[in-house]
């Protein structure tokens, strides 16, 4: 039987995805381990998400399609970068986003972050879109090509629900 990560990985990958970053989160350490295993892809872990976007720049830049893989309360960190490089330059980066403070968080400071991510990604013109269902892995896995054709970052927003942990 396979895990909801190996399902989400293999998904992307099926999209064309062949480059990730990751920053650390709890809620992704599954997915982020596959990756760390993977001979098939490029990984680089990143200590901030500025770096990540910067790292999936270059390997855009570079014929790779990359996916950055973060929790949320990083895209309050990243909005400069996103705004001076991803949008700016039209890189079509899908961003794999664990959703804390979402239905299913127990530490409260993350809430705010929580509320504000899916607002902050649309003011900024940023395609946004929230998954709380394990089943809706092929979705996750098509922001791949939504983010080609709209030659632009996607934000994916993954819900504890997503990962059967609400």
């Amino acid at each position: 039987m396979t895990t909801i990560s190996e399902e989400l990985l293999a998904s992307l990958k099926d999209n064309g995805a062949d480059f990730f970053a990751s920053v650390p989160c709890k809620l992704l350490g599954d997915m982020i381990n596959l990756l760390g295993a993977d001979d098939s892809i490029s990984y680089i872990p990143v200590a901030r998400e500025e770096e990540g976007l910067g790292v999936c720049a270059g390997a855009f830049l570079g014929g790779k399609t990359p996916v950055l893989v973060m929790q949320n309360t990083g895209l309050g960190t990243i909005v400069t970068s996103l705004y001076s490089l991803g949008l700016f330059y039209n890189l079509p980066i899908t961003m794999i986003v664990s959703h804390r403070g979402s239905p299913g968080e127990k530490i409260g400071t993350q809430i705010p972050m929580g509320r504000a991510s899916r607002p902050l990604m649309e003011l900024m013109g940023i395609p946004t879109f929230n998954f709380s269902d394990g089943a809706d892995v092929a979705k996750v896995g098509r922001l791949v090509s939504h983010a080609k054709a709209a030659q632009k970052p996607v934000v994916g927003l993954l819900d504890f629900d997503f990962w059967g942990k609400g």
